[in-house]
């Protein structure tokens, strides 16, 4: 009989109502369907593709199976093997104390925040407050320990789809390579004054940083290189002070321009008298040898007629004679022999008829 509840009347269920007909067919297509979209589910995760900057690296029943270069590969579906993506190539950033928004000819930083400036605010060796951003770029240099030896496997599966593909395959990598690299700075600012962290010690601090780090992640067993570490500011951190740091470091820099100026007229100068001074003395050594082998010479001579001379002295002395006369006589124009018997010539005798013009005109002159 029925019932009223609410005001309305209540009719039972009736099974025989059911059309099990229709029932039973929409069963059969849902099953269809699944079917079909499970197995399009594991036709497509047998199939994957590994980039050009990418390493692959397969787990089968989460064990290493292998290891695999770029290309496109398959691999037994999910969940017997799965595949994380590793970029072995790509060279990764890490910025510290600013942030980029947006790369380009004209990079567009992001407004300073409390965080960023907590991390390059650092107190320097004689307790001076720095300002110091920089960055850390690495690259991977080990799958498997990239993956599996710094942070869990549930948060690394946490961030791989099913197809292995992930643009960060495991956090905790950047994270550790981020305190690391804060620590090792923050040591490196805390033995050193402010004048050498702001001025000459900048390259220094950045290779020694990049030694520690990577010394730091090896004892970690992370697998990454790192590439470089750069130092990008180094300043005080407010802008009264950041003036007077800046005329320090002109006026530093005044001085350095002005020392290298004097060096190189210093090192044009001295070049330059050395050389005027090896030149005079070489050649007062070469007069002076040649003076010596001229005296040597005309000594050697004389020395020679000596001997000649004391073996026979007339011959010799008559021969010396000879051989003045005819240097002499050579060097004479016209020439007149009188022989000295004869007295009273020179009346007679006109000297001049045989020198030339000028030497005649110059005779009668005078």
């Amino acid at each position: 009989m029925p019932s009223n509840y609410g005001g309305r009347p209540h009719n039972p269920l009736d099974l025989n109502d059911i059309q099990w007909d229709q029932v039973s067919r929409w069963i059969r297509v849902a099953l269809v369907v699944l079917a079909v979209a499970l197995l399009l589910f594991l036709v497509k995760s047998m199939f994957y593709g590994i980039e050009s900057s990418d390493e692959g690296v397969v787990l089968r029943f989460g064990k290493h199976g292998k290891t695999v270069q770029p290309g496109l590969h398959w691999k037994w579906p999910w969940p017997i093997e799965t595949v994380y993506k590793v970029p072995v190539q790509r060279i990764q950033t890490l910025e510290f104390g600013f942030e980029t928004e947006q790369p380009g000819r004209i990079t567009r930083y992001a407004p300073s925040s409390t965080d960023a400036k907590g991390v390059a605010e650092m107190l320097t060796g004689d307790l001076n407050l720095g300002y110091v951003e920089w960055i850390v770029q690495y690259r991977v240099k080990d799958s498997m320990r990239f993956l599996f030896k710094v942070g869990n496997t549930e948060r690394i599966d946490r961030g791989v789809l099913p197809s292995g593909s992930t643009s960060d395959p495991n956090p905790a990598v950047p994270d550790t390579i981020r305190d690391v690299s804060e620590s090792v700075m923050r040591k490196l600012v805390g033995d050193s004054s402010i004048d050498y962290v702001l001025t000459i010690g900048r390259d220094q601090i950045a290779k020694d940083a990049e030694k520690l780090i990577q010394e730091e992640l090896d004892g970690f067993e992370m697998g990454v290189d790192v590439v470089t570490v750069k130092l990008q500011t180094t300043s005080p951190p407010t802008a009264q002070v950041q003036e007077a740091f800046q005329e320090v470091n002109r006026a530093r820099q005044q001085k350095e321009r002005v020392m290298n100026e004097a060096r190189g007229e210093r090192n044009s100068k001295i070049p330059a008298a050395r050389g005027a001074k090896d030149r005079a003395i070489a050649e007062a050594e070469g007069y002076q040898n040649r003076i010596v082998l001229q005296t040597t010479g005309k000594i050697n001579a004389f020395l020679a007629q000596l001997t000649e001379y004391e073996k026979a002295p007339e011959v010799t002395r008559m021969r010396l004679y000879l051989e003045a006369m005819e240097e002499i006589l050579a060097a004479v124009g016209g020439k007149t022999i009188i022989d000295e018997s004869i007295r009273g010539v020179l009346p007679l005798l006109n000297l001049n008829q045989n020198a030339k013009p000028d030497a005649a005109a110059k005779g009668a002159i005078r």
